[in-house]
């Protein structure tokens, strides 16, 4: 048998049919030899065993049809001999897909508003509904007259008014599965208006007052002007009267001079529509207690409770209301004629705070009361905080009402995403020691999500769980390497003096990995380092030290400063430092101190050469004497003593004996004979 071309020999429609959720099989045969290989291509690509599809002997299942399946599908039969190709289409059948959703407009008033919405689907037989709000836009009254739905789905809505704004959804629809929707928002922009004067505005006596102006804008209201039995109004003449931001007058005590006619005009961007009709200002007295609730009741659960409440007013009694301050409470009760508030059975969620108020056309008074239902189980915790670090939380909460009971409480915490270690309930509960709001738990996972929460319980049983608080641990400080850092410290310092100080110098440091932004010089006179200055700019090497105290050992360090960085110090220098003074006659100190020194010891030694001159010529007259004198006999001698002979004394020599009373005795000096 001969070579032949690829053939079909069975092939799929041009176009199939298959329904979104569903499957279908497309199956392509050929003919040819050698025998042509069959594979399927879409958008470009050869088609393989996948879980969206099976491909075995030129067949291919397309598995949970989507809206995204449809287009072209292509069977290929190829060989050295050629190859034959044949496209079928899949088209999809389920309900609309929106394609071009309606956009947000904003328009004037009385302008026409146009929303667009484009669908597509299959069977394309669409119909297309709009909504205001919840509303078919048909079935509104003053709208249906002024809007029309087109073929393509566009809406539109004729000559705008305030009232037209708000939500526009469209929702496009074949009767097959659920129709989409999708929604936009018409803004309708008009000058400020007044809505509703009332003839009447009814304010207190003698009590804050209000004169409101019930205007409506878009863009909002800017300002409002008041008139006062038809002239401008100033109110800031009028002490204690104010105008609020929204354009209200505030009377801090209403008397007999407030009262008149008031109108207002208030204004935006983009104008005004004009003045309120006027309305009459009328003082009345405020409703008053007659009977007032106490401050606070307990009562046991299941009992029967009366809070009393009663008001009155002039000309009409006041209605009376009870509202509970928080959540609303379900229970059984009911406000009696006289405006007393009956509880039937007490019950856990009657406790909390109530309010009486009594309102009429003047204003509305409250007395509040405290109601403590006992003999229940805990209230629930509030407030709850978590403060958490890498592997711990410290949890702490406001305590509820007791029940009447002391209250224990337990922590309750899980991870977010649920871990096979924590059982089939994901959370674990640590029981809170003694009295505390607050407990640190241990043992948590970096970087996780965890979820509190706190319960309460006493002898009656446990309250329900406080709101569950949701916290990420924080990741573990994890240290890395600091960038390397190289500064080696200022080399060769050195001193030398001078006429004016000492000179320091030095070589910049051999090694740094940035520029060296100053240096720091340091001296030490004794045991202490102290800094001489800090800040000697990078380019200067030297720095000349004066006003030394002469004669001390100084030594000197520098160190060099880089990016907060400082280096070791340099090599120290030190020695016997003085500075160079000049003396008055323009010689140096050591010179003047030489001449005096010399100049004292040639004095010294002359001092000392005439005290022995002197020394000597005494011992030579005493020698002298002896010689000429005779010895004397001791009877001369005593006779001496009582009586003195008068000696003639020898030239150049003065007499000179000693009295018995050991005094010493010299003749008055005599002229020689």
């Amino acid at each position: 048998m001969g070579s032949a071309p690829p053939t079909f020999t069975d092939t799929p429609a041009q176009y199939v049919e298959a329904k979104e959720g569903g499957s279908i099989t497309l199956s392509c045969t050929a003919f040819g030899n050698p025998k042509p290989v069959v594979s399927w291509i879409r958008e470009g690509e050869r088609l393989v065993d996948s879980e969206k599809y099976k491909v075995s002997d030129g067949s291919v299942t397309v598995r949970s049809i989507h809206r995204e399946d449809r287009g072209a599908y292509t069977c290929r039969a190829h060989s050295v001999q050629g190859e034959a190709i044949h496209t079928t289409r899949l088209l999809v059948q389920g309900p609309p897909f929106i394609v071009s959703p309606p956009k947000n407009i904003t328009v004037n008033i009385s302008q026409d508003a146009l929303f667009t919405c484009q669908a597509e689907a299959y069977p394309g037989n669409l119909t297309y509904t709009w909504f205001w709000e919840e509303d078919n836009v048909y079935f509104k009254n003053d709208l249906k007259l002024r809007v029309r739905i087109l073929i393509d789905g566009t809406l539109n809505i004729f000559r705008v008014k305030p009232e037209d704004a708000g939500r526009y959804t469209c929702s496009p629809s074949n009767s097959l599965g659920h129709a989409p929707t999708a929604s936009a928002h018409l803004i309708v922009q008009y000058s400020a208006r007044v809505l509703n004067m009332p003839p009447v505005i009814y304010v207190p006596r003698k009590l804050p007052g209000f004169i409101r102006c019930p205007a409506d804008a878009n863009p909002p209201v800017t300002s409002v002007k008041w008139e006062k039995d038809g002239l401008p109004l100033r109110v800031e003449k009028y002490p204690g009267w104010s105008q609020l931001e929204d354009g209200s007058i505030r009377v801090e005590e209403v008397t007999e001079d407030s009262l008149g006619t008031y109108t207002c005009e208030p204004h935006n961007v983009m104008g005004t529509m004009g003045k309120s009709a006027p309305a009459t200002l009328v003082l009345k007295d405020p409703p008053y207690f007659n009977v007032r609730p106490g401050g606070e009741y307990r009562q046991e659960a299941g009992r029967e409770l009366v809070i009393p409440c009663a008001a009155s007013g002039d000309p009409e009694v006041p209605t009376i209301v009870w509202r509970k301050v928080g959540k609303p409470s379900k229970s059984q009760h009911h406000i009696l004629p006289s405006g007393s508030l009956k509880f039937s059975s007490l019950s856990k969620e009657d406790h909390g705070e109530w309010e009486c108020v009594a309102t009429n056309v003047v204003t509305s008074i409250t007395a509040s009361t405290r109601l403590l239902v006992i003999g229940t189980s805990p209230h629930a915790p509030t407030n709850i905080h978590v403060l958490v670090s890498a592997t711990s939380a410290n949890v702490s909460w406001e305590p509820g009402y007791d029940g009447g009971f002391e209250q224990t409480f337990s922590v309750w915490y899980g991870p977010v995403v649920k871990r096979a270690q924590f059982g089939p309930h994901d959370w674990r509960s640590v029981a809170v020691p003694g009295a505390r709001s607050w407990l640190q738990v241990q043992g948590l996972e970096a970087e996780t999500a965890y979820q509190f929460s706190v319960l309460a319980q006493n002898k009656l049983g446990t309250g329900p769980f406080s709101e569950v608080v949701t916290v990420n641990t924080l990741v573990f400080p994890i240290s890395t390497p600091e960038t390397l850092v190289l500064l080696t410290p200022p080399r060769c310092l050195t001193a030398n003096r001078t006429q004016q100080g000492v000179l320091l110098t030095w070589l910049p440091p051999a090694n740094h990995t940035s520029p060296i932004d100053h240096y720091i010089m340091e001296f030490r006179l004794g045991e202490r380092w102290e800094v001489l200055s800090d800040a000697i700019p990078a380019g200067e090497t030297e720095r000349l030290v004066k006003d030394l105290v002469q004669e001390s050992w100084y030594e000197f360090r520098v160190m060099a400063v880089m990016e907060n960085v400082i280096s070791e110090n340099s090599n120290i220098v030190g020695n016997l430092f003085s500075t160079p003074e000049m003396a008055d006659e323009g010689m140096a100190r050591p010179v003047v101190a030489g001449i005096v020194a010399t100049i004292c010891f040639l004095a010294a030694a002359i001092l000392f050469s005439t005290l022995a001159a002197c020394f000597v010529n005494k011992q030579r007259r005493r020698k002298f004497k002896r010689k000429r004198d005779p010895p004397l006999s001791i009877t001369h001698f005593r006779k001496s003593i009582e009586t003195p002979i008068p000696l003639t004394p020898l030239p150049g020599i003065e007499p000179y004996w000693e009295r018995p009373d050991e005094s010493s005795y010299r003749p008055p000096r005599t002229s020689p004979q």
